[in-house]
């Protein structure tokens, strides 16, 4: 998430919400959930969720252990 306090500040005003109001909102997100698992990766790639990997050094590679055949 690239902005906590607002993730937060909007948390509150859904809290303070009466339970009707925040029954209906609950059911428009989950019918807007309905993301492709692309839409997912893209999600958490701009959110910054993989950042962390790119100082990870490369363990493998296609040439690292035996082939395996089908069979």
């Amino acid at each position: 998430m690239s902005n906590p306090q607002a993730a937060e500040n909007l948390l509150a005003v859904i809290r303070g919400l009466p339970a009707a109001d925040r029954h209906w909102l609950l059911a428009q997100l989950e019918h807007d959930a309905e993301l492709s698992a692309a839409d997912l990766a893209q999600l958490a790639t701009d959110g910054g969720s993989f950042a962390d990997l790119a100082d990870e050094p490369d363990l493998y590679c296609l040439s690292d252990g035996e082939p395996v055949l089908a069979g």
